[in-house]
Order: C-alpha cells, then sequence, then structure tokens
C-alpha cells in the first residue's frame, strides 16, 4: 500500500510499511505536468504478468510489487495487493515511469485528490 499527497507541483507516493521491502522502493516523486491520467483499473491491477519483473516481488493474484517492463522497454511501478483499492497514474513519455499502478486505502479520495491537482490542459 501506499500514501499519496500533493506537495506543490509534485505528485509524492510513498510506499509504507513491509510494502518497502517487496517494491525495494520507499518513495517516488512524479511532476504532475507528467502525468497524463488517473483512473481506478481493478481489472488492470489484476494483472497476472505485469512484464519482466526487474526488481520486485510476484505472487499472482496474490501481491505485485516493484519495477515491470513490457514490451515497449518503459517500466511501471506496481504495489498492488488488492486490486479493488488500485489506482492507475498513465504518465507521459518524458517521465521515468510509464504506468504507476498503486494500492491506496481510500481510492475515490485519492484519485478526486489527485484530478484536482492536475494541470488543466487545453
Amino acid at each position: 500500500m501506499v500514501t499519496i499527497a500533493v506537495d506543490g507541483d509534485v505528485l509524492d507516493i510513498q510506499v509504507v510499511g513491509k510494502h518497502k521491502l517487496w517494491a525495494l522502493k520507499s518513495s517516488l516523486r512524479i511532476p504532475l505536468g507528467d502525468i497524463r491520467s488517473v483512473r481506478r483499473d481493478p481489472e488492470r491491477a489484476r494483472r497476472f504478468i505485469p512484464g519482466l519483473r526487474l526488481p520486485g516481488t510476484h505472487i499472482p493474484f496474490v501481491y505485485t510489487a516493484g519495477t515491470y517492463y513490457q514490451a515497449d522497454f518503459r517500466p511501471d511501478f506496481w504495489s498492488v495487493r488488492k486490486a479493488e483499492h488500485a489506482l492507475v497514474i498513465q504518465c507521459r513519455d518524458e517521465a521515468a515511469y510509464d504506468e504507476i499502478i498503486v494500492e491506496v486505502e481510500d481510492p475515490d479520495a485519492t484519485l478526486a485528490l489527485i484530478q484536482d491537482a492536475l494541470p488543466r490542459r487545453a
């Protein structure tokens, strides 16, 4: 699980508890301008094979955490145990990650927080 906050023009993602151990990362800071969209997507968060794991933890249908590479060689970051509590943050091409798929305590409130903070694009 992670906690998410908006710190100025940056999305601050903190991996909490033992999830740090499995994800091999404790935090991510993503400029809000690098975020294309955010959505709830439990089906995406249940993916059986999330990609090539480097580094991370994957127990199918139980837990996925860490960095995974897709066919386009762009990394995704995962920290998901309960897919129904997951958010998918789609990033722009210039960002460090293609997608960030994370479990949060209150997905609706976190989704609203991020959407309200995103810069409006014409």
